[in-house]
């Protein structure tokens, strides 16, 4: 090595050193982790908000994951106790992200509600910090700052955990910035350290909420695009200087190889993504044709009965109710003043050639666009999206787009200021400034930045009451003729003891159970006739039955289309089994390659 060599090492290794310091010891991130601190300090008292929207949901859903965790299944998808113990493939539906995490408590010793809401209180440090990470990457650390203040007081971000008790759905809210961080650093470094970086932000928000996902992937589209075209014109602008100067003499360089690049990077990231994710999408496409959605879509959760009304999306109005239809909903849908009025700010002080006023632009629209699709004037565009869209349930839920397109427009308001008021990136004065922007902000909603504590109950009871006074936790496949009120397992479950997970509905037999599982049922069967035994579980592709030792043929069975297996006369040993389907192999599969693939291209390109 040269010595011209050895200095240069030493003083990028010094360099290294200084962007490290200022990056972890920077004063910005200690004031967001004390703002993050404040909103998930909540979450550390004793009892659970058990009657936030879906908080119950989230608990019952985290035991029976945990169940059939703990009985084998490296993927769980069958919930046993859901539908008055019939089982419901909940997680061929719900994608599993958000429960891994919350099982990752639950294995350190914590019970259910607190390992929920560990995972939750990691949410908003995580959300916090990929917001800065990205609005400092494409600004400064002062709209950083105040960027990720903003995301974190946004009124839906705070609604969707303390009033809806969403966990999945507020889990999402952490990864739209890390999506755009790696967009933005593909584009600007050009580097391919950060294609599968991108790609896994994007599987783990499809992992995390789908219907979010969906309604975020335009907006990724649209940033993608505004890129691009920003590359193309400082490359146009490029070659134009470079032609005019006689100091520069013209070259055959590619340059539309240099500008289409990105894109087809970027592309590539999002499609890695969503290849990610096979192991949660293949089955979904291909089995879902299995279950009834009506009740997904149908009925309450039609679409069309949830739009909103403007007053609502200014409205201070703040309530705990329910989502009601038409507008008459009883918690708040609100925009959020504060993050509107300085995202009004930075509009306003928009300087012409500033080289992100195209993505100020950008989210400006952005918000436009999800005021525009929450309002009932949109239905046609709706309609048009409806076998998709459907699934999204209440409009409402656009404001997950506002609120992070408001957050950067809020970050990109402090920036402006400090440019035109001559402040330094580096002085104390633009920090002042934007500290002074985040308490605005904060102040505005931490009145409101809290859960309605009960006391926490979850047992046996509780649950099967959940289902029958609420009619909740329940789903119909498509060999089920109609929802039941109530099934024979209800009182089992209640006792504490079930003893019967199978009859005889065909012959002379009687039947034992010798064993129940999250995975299925083994039972003996003595048979004085052949005979047809009927599991009380719900048929759905990849059950098996064994009879004594060899496969059995198995079928739906009755109004509810029960697990049905013929059994010869004497004495059996009959079970089933909850297993794969080509589907779902497939889909893992895909996803391990894929997760392979990005670990070792991490590998090979971390230095590059």
């Amino acid at each position: 090595m040269t010595f011209h060599a050895h200095i240069r090492r030493q003083q990028d290794r010094h360099k290294g050193l200084y962007y490290v310091r200022d990056k972890i010891f920077s004063p910005h991130l200690f004031v967001l982790l004390a703002f993050a601190t404040l909103l998930a300090a909540p979450l550390s008292a004793p009892g659970y908000f058990m009657f936030a929207h879906d908080a119950r949901h989230t608990v019952y859903f985290m035991q029976m994951f945990d169940a059939a965790l703990r009985d084998g299944a490296l993927f769980p998808r069958w919930a046993a106790d859901m539908v008055f113990g019939y089982g419901y493939p909940v997680w061929l539906i719900l994608a599993p992200l958000p429960y891994y995490g919350a099982e990752f408590f639950h294995l350190l010793g914590l019970d259910f509600p607190a390992s929920i809401k560990a995972v939750e209180a990691v949410g908003w440090f995580a959300g916090a910090l990929g917001m800065y990470w990205f609005a400092a990457r494409v600004m400064d650390k002062h709209a950083g700052l105040v960027a990720a203040i903003a995301y974190l007081f946004v009124p839906y971000h705070v609604v969707d955990l303390y009033v809806r008790g969403a966990m999945a759905e507020f889990l999402a809210f952490v990864f739209p910035p890390f999506v755009l961080w790696g967009l933005y650093q593909i584009f600007s470094t050009r580097r391919a350290f950060y294609i599968p970086l991108t790609a896994l932000a994007y599987g783990a928000m499809l992992l995390t909420h789908v219907q979010m996902t969906v309604l975020f992937s335009p907006v990724i589209a649209g940033y993608m695009l505004v890129l691009w075209l920003s590359g193309r014109s400082r490359n146009t602008e490029h070659r134009t200087e470079t032609t005019q100067s006689p100091n520069h003499p013209i070259t055959q360089s590619p340059n539309h190889l240099i500008t289409a690049s990105p894109l087809l990077r970027a592309s590539l990231a999002i499609v890695w993504g969503v290849a990610l994710a096979a192991v949660f999408f293949v089955p979904i496409l291909l089995e879902q044709k299995y279950l009834t959605n009506d009740p997904l879509i149908g009925g309450f959760f039609n679409f069309r009965l949830h739009f909103v009304n403007p007053s609502q999306l200014l409205s201070p109005f703040w309530g705990y109710g329910y989502a009601g239809t038409n507008g008459n909903d009883q918690f708040s849908l609100q925009l959020g003043i504060m993050p509107l009025f300085f995202a009004t700010l930075a509009l306003f002080t928009l300087k012409r050639g500033d080289k992100i006023s195209a993505q100020i632009f950008y989210f400006a629209l952005v918000t436009l666009g999800a005021v525009f699709a929450m309002l009932a004037i949109s239905t046609p565009l709706w309609e048009l999206a409806a076998p998709i869209v459907a699934f999204t349930q209440f409009p409402w839920r656009v404001l997950f787009v506002s609120a992070f397109a408001l957050a950067f427009l809020a970050g990109a308001s402090v920036r402006a200021v400090n440019q035109r008021y001559g402040k330094s990136e580096r002085g104390g004065e633009a920090f002042a400034t934007a500290l002074v922007f985040s308490l605005v902000i904060a102040f505005a909603m931490f009145p409101f930045a809290r859960p309605q504590y009960t006391e926490t109950q979850f047992t046996w009871n509780t649950l099967m009451d959940f289902q029958v006074n609420d009619h909740e936790l329940l789903g119909d496949t498509i060999w089920v003729q109609t929802r039941p009120a109530d099934s024979p397992l209800v009182n089992q479950y209640r006792a504490g003891n079930l003893t019967t997970k199978a009859v005889v509905v065909q012959g002379d037999a009687q039947i034992e159970l010798l064993e129940r599982r999250p995975s299925g049922d083994t039972v003996r069967v003595t048979a004085n006739t052949p005979a047809r035994i009927m599991f009380y579980t719900r048929y759905f592709p990849g059950w098996t039955a064994i009879l004594d030792g060899n496969a059995a043929p198995l079928e739906p069975f009755g109004e509810q289309g029960l697990i049905a297996v013929n059994v010869p006369a004497g004495t059996h040993t009959v079970s089933t089994h909850w297993g794969t389907t080509l589907p779902r192999l497939a889909g893992a599969v895909i996803s391990l390659v894929a997760l392979l693939a990005l670990l070792f291209v991490l590998w090979r390109t971390r230095r590059i």
